[in-house]
Protein backbone atom coordinates (compact mmCIF):
# COMPACT_ATOMS: atom_id res chain seq x y z
CA UNK A 1 0.00 0.00 0.00
CA UNK A 2 1.05 3.39 -0.88
CA UNK A 3 2.03 6.24 1.53
CA UNK A 4 1.43 9.47 -0.13
CA UNK A 5 2.54 12.66 1.86
CA UNK A 6 0.83 16.00 0.79
CA UNK A 7 2.99 18.56 2.78
CA UNK A 8 2.20 22.18 3.61
CA UNK A 9 3.94 25.90 2.92
CA UNK A 10 7.54 27.06 3.18
CA UNK A 11 9.19 23.94 1.33
CA UNK A 12 10.86 25.98 -1.20
CA UNK A 13 14.37 25.32 0.55
CA UNK A 14 13.36 21.18 -0.75
CA UNK A 15 13.77 19.56 -4.19
CA UNK A 16 11.51 16.55 -3.80
CA UNK A 17 14.00 14.12 -2.75
CA UNK A 18 15.13 16.25 -0.10
CA UNK A 19 11.86 16.58 1.32
CA UNK A 20 11.51 12.80 1.67
CA UNK A 21 14.91 12.57 2.79
CA UNK A 22 14.02 15.11 5.48
CA UNK A 23 10.66 13.77 6.17
CA UNK A 24 11.69 10.29 6.34
CA UNK A 25 14.54 11.34 9.20
CA UNK A 26 11.45 13.30 11.13
CA UNK A 27 9.22 10.20 11.10
CA UNK A 28 11.94 7.62 11.86
CA UNK A 29 13.04 9.76 14.82
CA UNK A 30 9.28 8.88 15.84
CA UNK A 31 9.27 5.38 15.12
CA UNK A 32 11.99 5.06 17.71
CA UNK A 33 10.31 7.07 19.98
CA UNK A 34 7.67 4.70 19.42
CA UNK A 35 9.35 1.40 19.38
CA UNK A 36 8.38 0.43 15.97
CA UNK A 37 12.01 1.27 14.21
CA UNK A 38 11.65 -2.44 12.87
CA UNK A 39 8.92 -0.91 10.52
CA UNK A 40 11.08 1.82 8.89
CA UNK A 41 12.64 -0.57 6.02
CA UNK A 42 9.11 -1.40 4.61
CA UNK A 43 7.73 2.18 5.42
CA UNK A 44 10.60 3.44 3.37
CA UNK A 45 9.91 1.61 0.20
CA UNK A 46 6.65 2.50 0.45
CA UNK A 47 5.96 6.43 0.88
CA UNK A 48 6.31 8.73 -1.84
CA UNK A 49 6.33 12.49 -1.71
CA UNK A 50 3.56 15.02 -4.18
CA UNK A 51 6.29 17.84 -4.31
CA UNK A 52 5.08 21.34 -4.92
CA UNK A 53 7.38 23.76 -3.49
CA UNK A 54 9.01 24.72 -6.55
CA UNK A 55 6.13 26.11 -8.14
CA UNK A 56 6.25 29.40 -5.74
CA UNK A 57 9.61 30.24 -7.02
CA UNK A 58 8.44 29.66 -10.82
CA UNK A 59 5.80 32.68 -9.97
CA UNK A 60 8.90 35.01 -8.32
CA UNK A 61 6.77 34.54 -5.38
CA UNK A 62 7.37 34.10 -1.48
CA UNK A 63 5.82 34.59 1.83
CA UNK A 64 6.49 36.87 3.88
CA UNK A 65 5.96 35.13 7.00
CA UNK A 66 7.05 31.49 8.71
CA UNK A 67 3.38 29.98 8.89
CA UNK A 68 5.13 27.91 11.90
CA UNK A 69 5.98 31.02 14.04
CA UNK A 70 3.68 33.94 11.73
CA UNK A 71 7.07 35.98 11.74
CA UNK A 72 9.40 37.45 9.29
CA UNK A 73 10.84 35.14 6.65
CA UNK A 74 13.73 37.82 6.20
CA UNK A 75 14.43 40.43 8.52
CA UNK A 76 14.88 43.92 6.94
CA UNK A 77 18.51 45.57 7.31
CA UNK A 78 18.61 48.44 8.87
CA UNK A 79 22.33 50.00 8.37
CA UNK A 80 23.18 53.05 10.49
CA UNK A 81 25.36 55.39 8.42
CA UNK A 82 25.84 57.41 11.17
CA UNK A 83 28.59 56.69 14.60
CA UNK A 84 26.84 56.82 18.04
CA UNK A 85 28.42 60.00 19.74
CA UNK A 86 29.26 58.61 22.95
CA UNK A 87 30.47 61.73 25.97
CA UNK A 88 33.67 62.19 26.84
CA UNK A 89 35.33 60.91 30.23
CA UNK A 90 35.41 63.62 31.93
CA UNK A 91 31.77 64.70 31.28
CA UNK A 92 30.15 61.56 33.10
CA UNK A 93 29.36 61.17 36.76
CA UNK A 94 31.89 59.61 38.69
CA UNK A 95 30.81 55.53 39.41
CA UNK A 96 30.68 54.98 42.68
CA UNK A 97 31.29 51.19 43.97
CA UNK A 98 28.48 49.50 45.84
CA UNK A 99 27.73 46.09 46.98
CA UNK A 100 24.64 44.44 46.87
CA UNK A 101 23.68 41.40 48.75
CA UNK A 102 22.45 38.65 46.52
CA UNK A 103 21.09 35.11 47.21
CA UNK A 104 23.40 32.68 46.13
CA UNK A 105 22.39 30.65 42.57
CA UNK A 106 24.05 27.69 41.39
CA UNK A 107 24.17 27.08 38.00
CA UNK A 108 21.45 24.24 38.14
CA UNK A 109 18.83 26.65 39.32
CA UNK A 110 19.95 29.34 36.38
CA UNK A 111 19.07 26.45 33.96
CA UNK A 112 16.05 25.26 35.59
CA UNK A 113 14.84 29.05 35.76
CA UNK A 114 15.96 29.83 32.08
CA UNK A 115 14.02 27.07 31.02
CA UNK A 116 10.91 27.54 32.53
CA UNK A 117 11.05 31.13 31.69
CA UNK A 118 11.25 30.23 28.38
CA UNK A 119 8.31 27.94 28.33
CA UNK A 120 6.19 30.14 29.57
CA UNK A 121 6.88 33.12 26.75
CA UNK A 122 6.88 30.35 24.23
CA UNK A 123 3.28 29.18 25.57
CA UNK A 124 2.13 32.72 26.35
CA UNK A 125 2.76 33.71 22.41
CA UNK A 126 1.41 30.82 21.35
CA UNK A 127 -1.88 31.30 23.15
CA UNK A 128 -1.72 35.20 22.04
CA UNK A 129 -2.09 34.29 18.27
CA UNK A 130 -4.42 30.88 18.97
CA UNK A 131 -6.66 33.53 20.48
CA UNK A 132 -6.07 36.16 17.58
CA UNK A 133 -6.81 33.36 14.64
CA UNK A 134 -9.67 31.77 16.37
CA UNK A 135 -11.40 35.91 16.60
CA UNK A 136 -10.19 35.99 13.08
CA UNK A 137 -12.17 33.24 11.65
CA UNK A 138 -15.25 35.43 12.54
CA UNK A 139 -14.16 38.10 10.19
CA UNK A 140 -13.43 35.54 6.90
CA UNK A 141 -12.79 39.13 4.69
CA UNK A 142 -9.82 40.24 6.75
CA UNK A 143 -8.66 36.44 7.44
CA UNK A 144 -8.69 36.48 3.67
CA UNK A 145 -6.88 39.47 3.12
CA UNK A 146 -4.26 38.40 5.85
CA UNK A 147 -3.59 35.60 4.05
CA UNK A 148 -2.79 37.10 0.18
CA UNK A 149 -1.09 40.12 2.30
CA UNK A 150 1.46 37.73 4.12
CA UNK A 151 1.17 34.05 3.00
CA UNK A 152 0.81 34.11 -0.68
CA UNK A 153 1.78 30.42 -1.55
CA UNK A 154 -2.11 29.69 0.73
CA UNK A 155 -3.43 33.00 -1.51
CA UNK A 156 -2.46 31.58 -4.66
CA UNK A 157 -4.19 28.12 -4.61
CA UNK A 158 -7.32 29.47 -3.05
CA UNK A 159 -7.72 32.47 -5.63
CA UNK A 160 -5.48 31.78 -8.96
CA UNK A 161 -6.25 28.19 -11.26
CA UNK A 162 -3.25 27.98 -12.51
CA UNK A 163 -1.87 27.45 -9.87
CA UNK A 164 -4.00 25.01 -7.97
CA UNK A 165 -3.87 23.04 -11.52
CA UNK A 166 -0.20 22.76 -11.27
CA UNK A 167 -0.42 21.68 -7.63
CA UNK A 168 -2.80 19.15 -8.59
CA UNK A 169 -0.40 17.52 -11.64
CA UNK A 170 2.32 17.43 -8.95
CA UNK A 171 0.02 15.43 -6.99
CA UNK A 172 -1.61 13.52 -9.78
CA UNK A 173 2.38 12.57 -10.34
CA UNK A 174 1.88 10.19 -7.16
CA UNK A 175 -1.87 9.92 -6.61
CA UNK A 176 -3.52 8.02 -9.33
CA UNK A 177 -5.78 4.86 -10.58
CA UNK A 178 -7.01 2.13 -7.73
CA UNK A 179 -4.31 0.99 -6.36
CA UNK A 180 -4.89 1.26 -2.38
CA UNK A 181 -3.30 4.39 -0.55
CA UNK A 182 -3.10 6.60 2.86
CA UNK A 183 -3.01 9.85 2.36
CA UNK A 184 -1.19 11.67 5.01
CA UNK A 185 -1.78 15.87 4.60
CA UNK A 186 -0.21 18.34 6.45
CA UNK A 187 -1.75 22.18 6.76
CA UNK A 188 -2.13 23.44 3.48
CA UNK A 189 -1.36 19.79 1.92
CA UNK A 190 -4.99 19.08 3.90
CA UNK A 191 -6.60 21.85 2.09
CA UNK A 192 -5.32 20.58 -1.24
CA UNK A 193 -5.75 17.03 -0.70
CA UNK A 194 -9.22 17.29 0.20
CA UNK A 195 -9.53 19.51 -2.88
CA UNK A 196 -8.07 16.84 -4.98
CA UNK A 197 -9.90 13.47 -3.49
CA UNK A 198 -13.43 15.58 -4.23
CA UNK A 199 -12.57 15.61 -7.73
CA UNK A 200 -11.28 12.44 -8.40
CA UNK A 201 -14.21 9.67 -6.83
CA UNK A 202 -12.41 7.18 -8.41
CA UNK A 203 -9.18 6.95 -6.15
CA UNK A 204 -8.99 4.20 -3.34
CA UNK A 205 -7.59 6.05 0.08
CA UNK A 206 -7.93 3.51 2.01
CA UNK A 207 -7.28 6.15 4.87
CA UNK A 208 -6.85 10.04 5.33
CA UNK A 209 -5.06 11.19 7.49
CA UNK A 210 -4.79 14.98 8.44
CA UNK A 211 -2.15 17.08 10.55
CA UNK A 212 -2.86 20.65 11.38
CA UNK A 213 -5.30 20.97 9.18
CA UNK A 214 -7.05 24.21 8.07
CA UNK A 215 -9.77 23.25 6.83
CA UNK A 216 -12.00 24.82 9.51
CA UNK A 217 -11.60 28.04 9.07
CA UNK A 218 -14.18 29.56 7.13
CA UNK A 219 -12.12 31.26 5.04
CA UNK A 220 -10.80 28.28 3.35
CA UNK A 221 -14.46 26.66 3.18
CA UNK A 222 -15.33 29.82 1.05
CA UNK A 223 -12.95 28.36 -1.56
CA UNK A 224 -13.79 25.04 -1.60
CA UNK A 225 -15.97 22.76 -4.08
CA UNK A 226 -19.47 23.44 -2.57
CA UNK A 227 -21.39 21.94 -0.88
CA UNK A 228 -18.57 20.69 1.14
CA UNK A 229 -18.86 16.95 1.11
CA UNK A 230 -17.34 13.77 2.05
CA UNK A 231 -14.87 12.96 -0.67
CA UNK A 232 -16.39 9.43 -2.61
CA UNK A 233 -12.56 8.26 -2.99
CA UNK A 234 -12.44 8.08 0.82
CA UNK A 235 -13.02 4.37 0.90
CA UNK A 236 -11.84 4.09 4.90
CA UNK A 237 -11.60 6.40 7.77
CA UNK A 238 -10.51 10.27 7.90
CA UNK A 239 -8.44 10.72 11.47
CA UNK A 240 -7.70 14.20 11.65
CA UNK A 241 -4.80 15.38 14.23
CA UNK A 242 -5.33 18.76 15.69
CA UNK A 243 -3.42 20.50 18.44
CA UNK A 244 -4.72 23.30 20.77
CA UNK A 245 -0.88 24.13 20.76
CA UNK A 246 -1.33 24.93 17.12
CA UNK A 247 -2.39 28.47 16.72
CA UNK A 248 -3.01 28.20 12.77
CA UNK A 249 -4.81 24.82 13.43
CA UNK A 250 -6.83 25.13 17.05
CA UNK A 251 -10.27 23.78 16.11
CA UNK A 252 -11.27 20.62 15.08
CA UNK A 253 -13.52 19.50 12.27
CA UNK A 254 -16.71 18.60 13.85
CA UNK A 255 -19.40 21.28 13.38
CA UNK A 256 -20.91 21.96 9.79
CA UNK A 257 -20.09 21.27 6.97
CA UNK A 258 -18.12 18.70 8.51
CA UNK A 259 -20.88 16.95 9.84
CA UNK A 260 -20.20 13.74 7.56
CA UNK A 261 -21.47 9.93 7.62
CA UNK A 262 -19.08 8.60 8.40
CA UNK A 263 -17.96 10.92 10.63
CA UNK A 264 -14.52 12.18 10.49
CA UNK A 265 -12.41 10.89 13.39
CA UNK A 266 -10.71 14.00 15.23
CA UNK A 267 -8.33 13.53 17.73
CA UNK A 268 -6.65 15.90 19.86
CA UNK A 269 -2.71 15.82 20.21
CA UNK A 270 -0.20 17.85 21.81
CA UNK A 271 2.79 19.18 19.53
CA UNK A 272 5.77 21.23 20.22
CA UNK A 273 5.22 24.50 22.22
CA UNK A 274 8.53 25.79 20.78
CA UNK A 275 6.94 25.07 16.96
CA UNK A 276 3.69 23.78 17.28
CA UNK A 277 2.39 24.03 13.33
CA UNK A 278 5.34 22.09 12.10
CA UNK A 279 5.19 18.41 11.06
CA UNK A 280 7.58 16.81 13.79
CA UNK A 281 5.08 17.35 16.42
CA UNK A 282 2.50 15.41 14.58
CA UNK A 283 4.29 12.90 12.66
CA UNK A 284 6.16 11.89 15.62
CA UNK A 285 2.95 11.17 17.98
CA UNK A 286 2.17 7.66 19.22
CA UNK A 287 -1.11 8.35 17.99
CA UNK A 288 -0.03 9.45 14.13
CA UNK A 289 2.37 6.51 14.29
CA UNK A 290 -0.13 3.53 15.39
CA UNK A 291 -2.93 4.95 13.02
CA UNK A 292 -0.47 4.83 9.86
CA UNK A 293 1.09 1.52 11.32
CA UNK A 294 -2.33 0.20 11.96
CA UNK A 295 -3.35 0.80 8.14
CA UNK A 296 -0.15 -1.24 7.15
CA UNK A 297 -0.08 -3.89 9.20
CA UNK A 298 -3.47 -4.75 7.91
CA UNK A 299 -2.93 -4.59 4.28
CA UNK A 300 0.23 -6.90 5.38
Amino acid sequence: MKIIYIHGINKQQFTSASLRQHWLHIFKKGLRKNHQLACFSHLKRHIRIAFYGDLLLKHHLHNVLNASTLMPQDWPHFPFHHPINIPPEHSLPPHKVETCEIPELNVEDAVGFNQKLKFITTLSKNTALRDFVVLLNYFPGLHGTLIKKFLIEIYLYLANPDFMQQVHQRIAQQLYGQQPCIVIAHSLGSVIAYNYLVHHPELNIQRFITLGSPLAFRVIQTHLPQPVVRPAAICGDWINFYSHDDFLTTFPLTEAPFLFEPAIINHEIRTSPEHPHDIDGYIQHPDVVAAILHMLKKSS
